[in-house]
């Protein structure tokens, strides 16, 4: 066989290596591209409404950006972020679920237990300094778990251990707002959570006393609710008594005044007859002469004992006069 040229055997290497290349050098572009793709789509993050979002710089150890939601944002693939919740928070600690955390268990005074139902509303000031300083002072954001709940803690039994059970029991609204008052105070004035938390309000639900003494007082209750029950029967048999005994004296009053009211009526009924007859007389007397009034007095005499016996005939003139009186026998029959 013949030789093949030198220039032909390069040509056909040459020929040979040209589509590897090809594919190597598109292989390579095709997996930066991914790549690029990859890096593009994790530095594009998105915070919702009513959160900040916190970028956080590993290489030079500080916050780069506060992103308040809702918005799109870009970051660097090493850079990391943090989640802040700006909405406002309510910390429940009651007794029964549902709840955050459990009811403030205190010692009394006088060494009896109580359980405190309590409820803290707050919310993160919305502000770039703010929200960095939270973050710098609690890294993992857990500052309600490490501050607002033990601070709530801490005050309530230092409140209930200045009083009594029975303090606590007769003046339940001054301790729950001697508690509100403490604990607000005590959290707008910590220094970890000052200026970066506004606190909403604080509301004791409930101090629920032992089992127990509550019995104790139910009981002693419904004896007081009995024995004010009794006393008011009692007025109240009282008051109508006091009404029926008024009623009859005002009754017996009425009709004595009605008595004493006619007698004097009567009386003056009576006056007023005799002055009639008074008058009439005088009149009849001024009519006669002293002669004719000594007759009519002496007709009139003899009318009454005439009248004794019975049986009389009076005879009386057509003219002025005095009438014959006539007698009939005594033993004869009319």
């Amino acid at each position: 066989m013949g030789e093949i040229p030198v220039d032909v055997m390069s040509r056909r290497r040459r020929e040979a290596r040209g589509p590897s290349k090809f594919i190597k050098y598109g292989a390579i572009a095709f997996i930066l591209g991914i790549i690029v793709i990859i890096l593009l789509a994790s530095m594009i993050d998105y915070v919702d409404l009513g959160y900040a979002t916190v970028v956080y710089d590993p290489l030079s150890h500080e916050i780069v950006s506060i992103v308040y939601g809702p918005a799109y944002f870009l970051k660097m693939p090493w850079q990391f972020k943090k989640v802040v919740w700006l909405k406002v928070e309510a910390v429940d600690m009651f007794k029964n679920p549902p709840r955050d955390y459990p009811a403030v268990t205190a010692l009394t005074k006088d060494g009896a237990e109580v359980q405190v139902d309590i409820t803290v509303r707050y919310q993160v000031v919305q502000r770039d300094d703010a929200i960095k300083e939270l973050v710098r002072r609690y890294p993992d954001l857990m500052f309600e778990e490490n501050a607002i709940v033990p601070i709530v803690r801490e005050e309530v039994r230092n409140i209930v251990a200045k009083y009594t059970l029975t303090e606590i029991i007769e003046k339940r609204e001054k301790v729950r707002l001697e508690i509100i008052n403490a604990t607000e105070h005590r959290l707008i004035s910590d220094p970890t959570l000052k200026g970066c938390i506004k606190i909403i309000d604080v509301a004791v639900r409930n101090i629920d006393i032992p089992s127990d003494v509550k019995k104790a007082i139910e009981e002693k209750l419904a004896a007081q609710q009995e024995a004010l029950a009794a006393e008011y029967r009692k007025k109240k048999l009282l008051i109508e008594a006091n009404a029926t005994a008024l009623a009859k004296i005002i009754s017996a009053k009425a009709e004595a005044e009605s008595r004493i009211i006619a007698a004097l009526a009567e009386a003056n009924a009576t006056l007023i007859r005799a002055e009639a007859q008074k008058k009439a007389i005088i009149l009849i007397i001024s009519a006669y002469n002293s002669t004719e009034y000594a007759l009519i007095q002496q007709y009139i005499s003899a009318l009454e004992k005439v009248a004794e016996k019975g049986g009389l005939i009076i005879i009386v003139p057509q003219e002025q006069g005095v009438p014959v009186l006539i007698t009939p026998p005594s033993g004869s029959k009319g």
